[in-house]
């Protein structure tokens, strides 16, 4: 990252394939974001959890029983909150999850080749799907080179467009949220330690300093303010509100808080 981006000769920005995994917890998340602190100085890194060639991690960070949207709303935040530039995969402001496709609708070499033990990349890489009443969602008049998955249809752009609490809907506030905050563009990021299994950060930049704090299992968990947030005011964070008084925070599974010093 360093190599290719620092100095101001170099390029402009790296994308980084750190967040690709399946691994969607706190201490995978601040490791890759504190090794890439260590490295730069002057660099400039973008972030994405998914891509083209990776199974739509709504798919790969849902666990047995986990509502789809909320992973879709929560690694949004999570994303939208940390230092550098962000990169969405289409489909993913959707919540769109990872299509079970047939052997013979494949186009992945790679999927042709290994089936059945390993399916390719087809299965991220299904249309965008914009009218669900529409002969293949509107993405095209004549058959795409995938098919549509049905499941996919109950999620189209105009099923989700202007619905309150859609992923949709999620996507455009926390981006929003991000844009309204400066010290979210290119502030400093600050992680602290916890006893739990927490991913906490601040995000800095000039007199402004905001706390993120982010519950990524499944467990409800009870964060103490360390003493130096004093007086610290909660934010109205898209999509989440759980209970603060001022000196702890009270987190649901899959759950999120921002406040502001």
């Amino acid at each position: 990252m360093a190599a290719y981006t620092e100095g101001g000769d170099k390029l402009n920005m790296c994308y980084t394939f750190d967040l690709l995994s399946p691994d969607f917890s706190a201490t995978h998340i601040r490791t890759c974001v504190e090794a890439v602190e260590k490295s730069i100085e002057d660099g400039w890194i973008c972030w994405a959890f998914s891509n083209h060639d990776v199974m739509r991690h709504v798919s790969r960070f849902a666990g047995e029983g986990d509502d789809p949207a909320r992973i879709a709303r929560l690694a949004i935040s999570v994303l939208g909150a940390l230092r550098g530039s962000i990169c969405l995969y289409q489909g993913e402001e959707l919540g769109l999850t990872e299509a079970d496709l047939a052997f013979e609708d494949l186009r992945d070499p790679y999927g042709i080749r290994f089936w059945p033990a390993f399916k390719g990349r087809d299965g991220c890489r299904t249309p965008m799907v914009w009218e669900a009443e529409q002969p293949f969602a509107g993405f095209s008049t004549v058959k795409p080179w995938l098919p549509v998955p049905t499941a996919h249809l109950a999620l189209a752009v105009n099923r989700q467009d202007g619905e309150a609490g859609s992923v949709l809907s999620h996507y455009r506030q926390m981006l929003a949220f991000r844009k309204a905050h400066d010290a979210l563009i290119d502030g400093d990021i600050e992680f602290l330690a916890t006893n739990q299994d927490l991913l906490a950060f601040t995000r800095s930049k000039g007199e402004a300093t905001y706390l993120f704090v982010f519950n990524l299992t499944r467990s409800k968990a009870h964060f103490v303010l360390p003493s130096r947030f004093k007086g610290l005011e909660a934010l109205a964070f898209p999509g989440f509100n759980p209970p603060f008084d001022g000196k702890a925070v009270e987190l649901a599974g899959l759950d999120a808080f921002c406040g502001r010093i």
